[in-house]
């Protein structure tokens, strides 16, 4: 077979993939690479985790604005586009009476666990990205909060909202879990190892969560309760926690 015939053959493979047919799919699924990737660069886990920037309340509020605009705005502005109402991917409240007695569950397994882990010495010195600043006092423990809930909204959006739902819409529910699961555990890489093994798991949880639940909300609030813990427990280990 000649060399033509055979990058044609490929060039015809490659442009089943892009048929008419399923052109939502992968015009969705091409927008989240780009859009994850742009979040890495820029937040996850971005030159304040890398240790380029200062961990300080500007940081914090950077990194949650740039993550509000490529996990949020950007794939909800995306859904519009095609059509797709935001309730379909998970921001509705859902099955509230499942998912708050499941998030306050998933809550009070995850708090003692955050606490063993904030020894790790990489997560303590990756959080929290606004540094000493979160610790202060009762008021800038829960002014943080608000900011990372903003985060976790994001987050949860992205990954157990539209992504696992557009892959789930196209190839099945479990298979949506799977590619989301892939996905945020890979957005961890470059964080703590700690951090990184244990976003498989969780992120299985989530997803089973969200799709349970109906909505993105209830993996949220357990994913702002490990994020908070984590950083007012690494705080206290340092001793600088309500010092202000």
């Amino acid at each position: 077979m000649s060399v033509l015939r055979s990058v044609g053959i490929v060039f015809a493979d490659l442009a089943q993939l892009f048929d008419r047919k399923h052109a939502r799919l992968w015009f969705l699924l091409t927008a989240a690479l780009l859009l994850q990737a742009g979040f890495w660069y820029v937040a996850s886990p971005g030159p304040a985790l890398m240790g380029f920037q200062p961990h300080n309340l500007t940081t914090g509020v950077t990194t949650v604005a740039w993550s509000l605009a490529f996990l949020l705005v950007a794939p909800a502005g995306l859904l519009a586009v095609v059509g797709v109402d935001l309730r379909h991917v998970g921001l509705r409240l859902g099955d509230a009476r499942f998912g708050l007695s499941a998030a306050l569950g998933g809550a009070v397994i995850a708090v003692p666990l955050m606490y063993l882990g904030s020894f790790d010495k990489g997560l303590e010195a990756t959080y929290p990205w606004a540094g000493a600043w979160v610790g202060h006092s009762l008021v800038t423990i829960l002014a943080w909060a608000a900011i990372y809930g903003l985060y976790y909204v994001a987050f949860e959006f992205f990954y157990r909202g539209f992504l696992q739902t557009v892959v789930g819409d196209a190839w099945g529910t479990a298979q949506g879990i799977w590619v989301q699961t892939m996905a945020a555990t890979l957005i961890h890489l470059g964080k703590p190892m700690t951090e990184l093994l244990a976003a498989l798991p969780a992120s299985l949880l989530f997803g089973v969560l969200a799709a349970r639940s109906r909505s993105v909300l209830y993996s949220t609030l357990v994913h702002l309760v490990i994020g908070l813990s984590t950083d007012l427990f690494v705080l206290y280990h340092q001793g600088l926690l309500l010092h202000g």
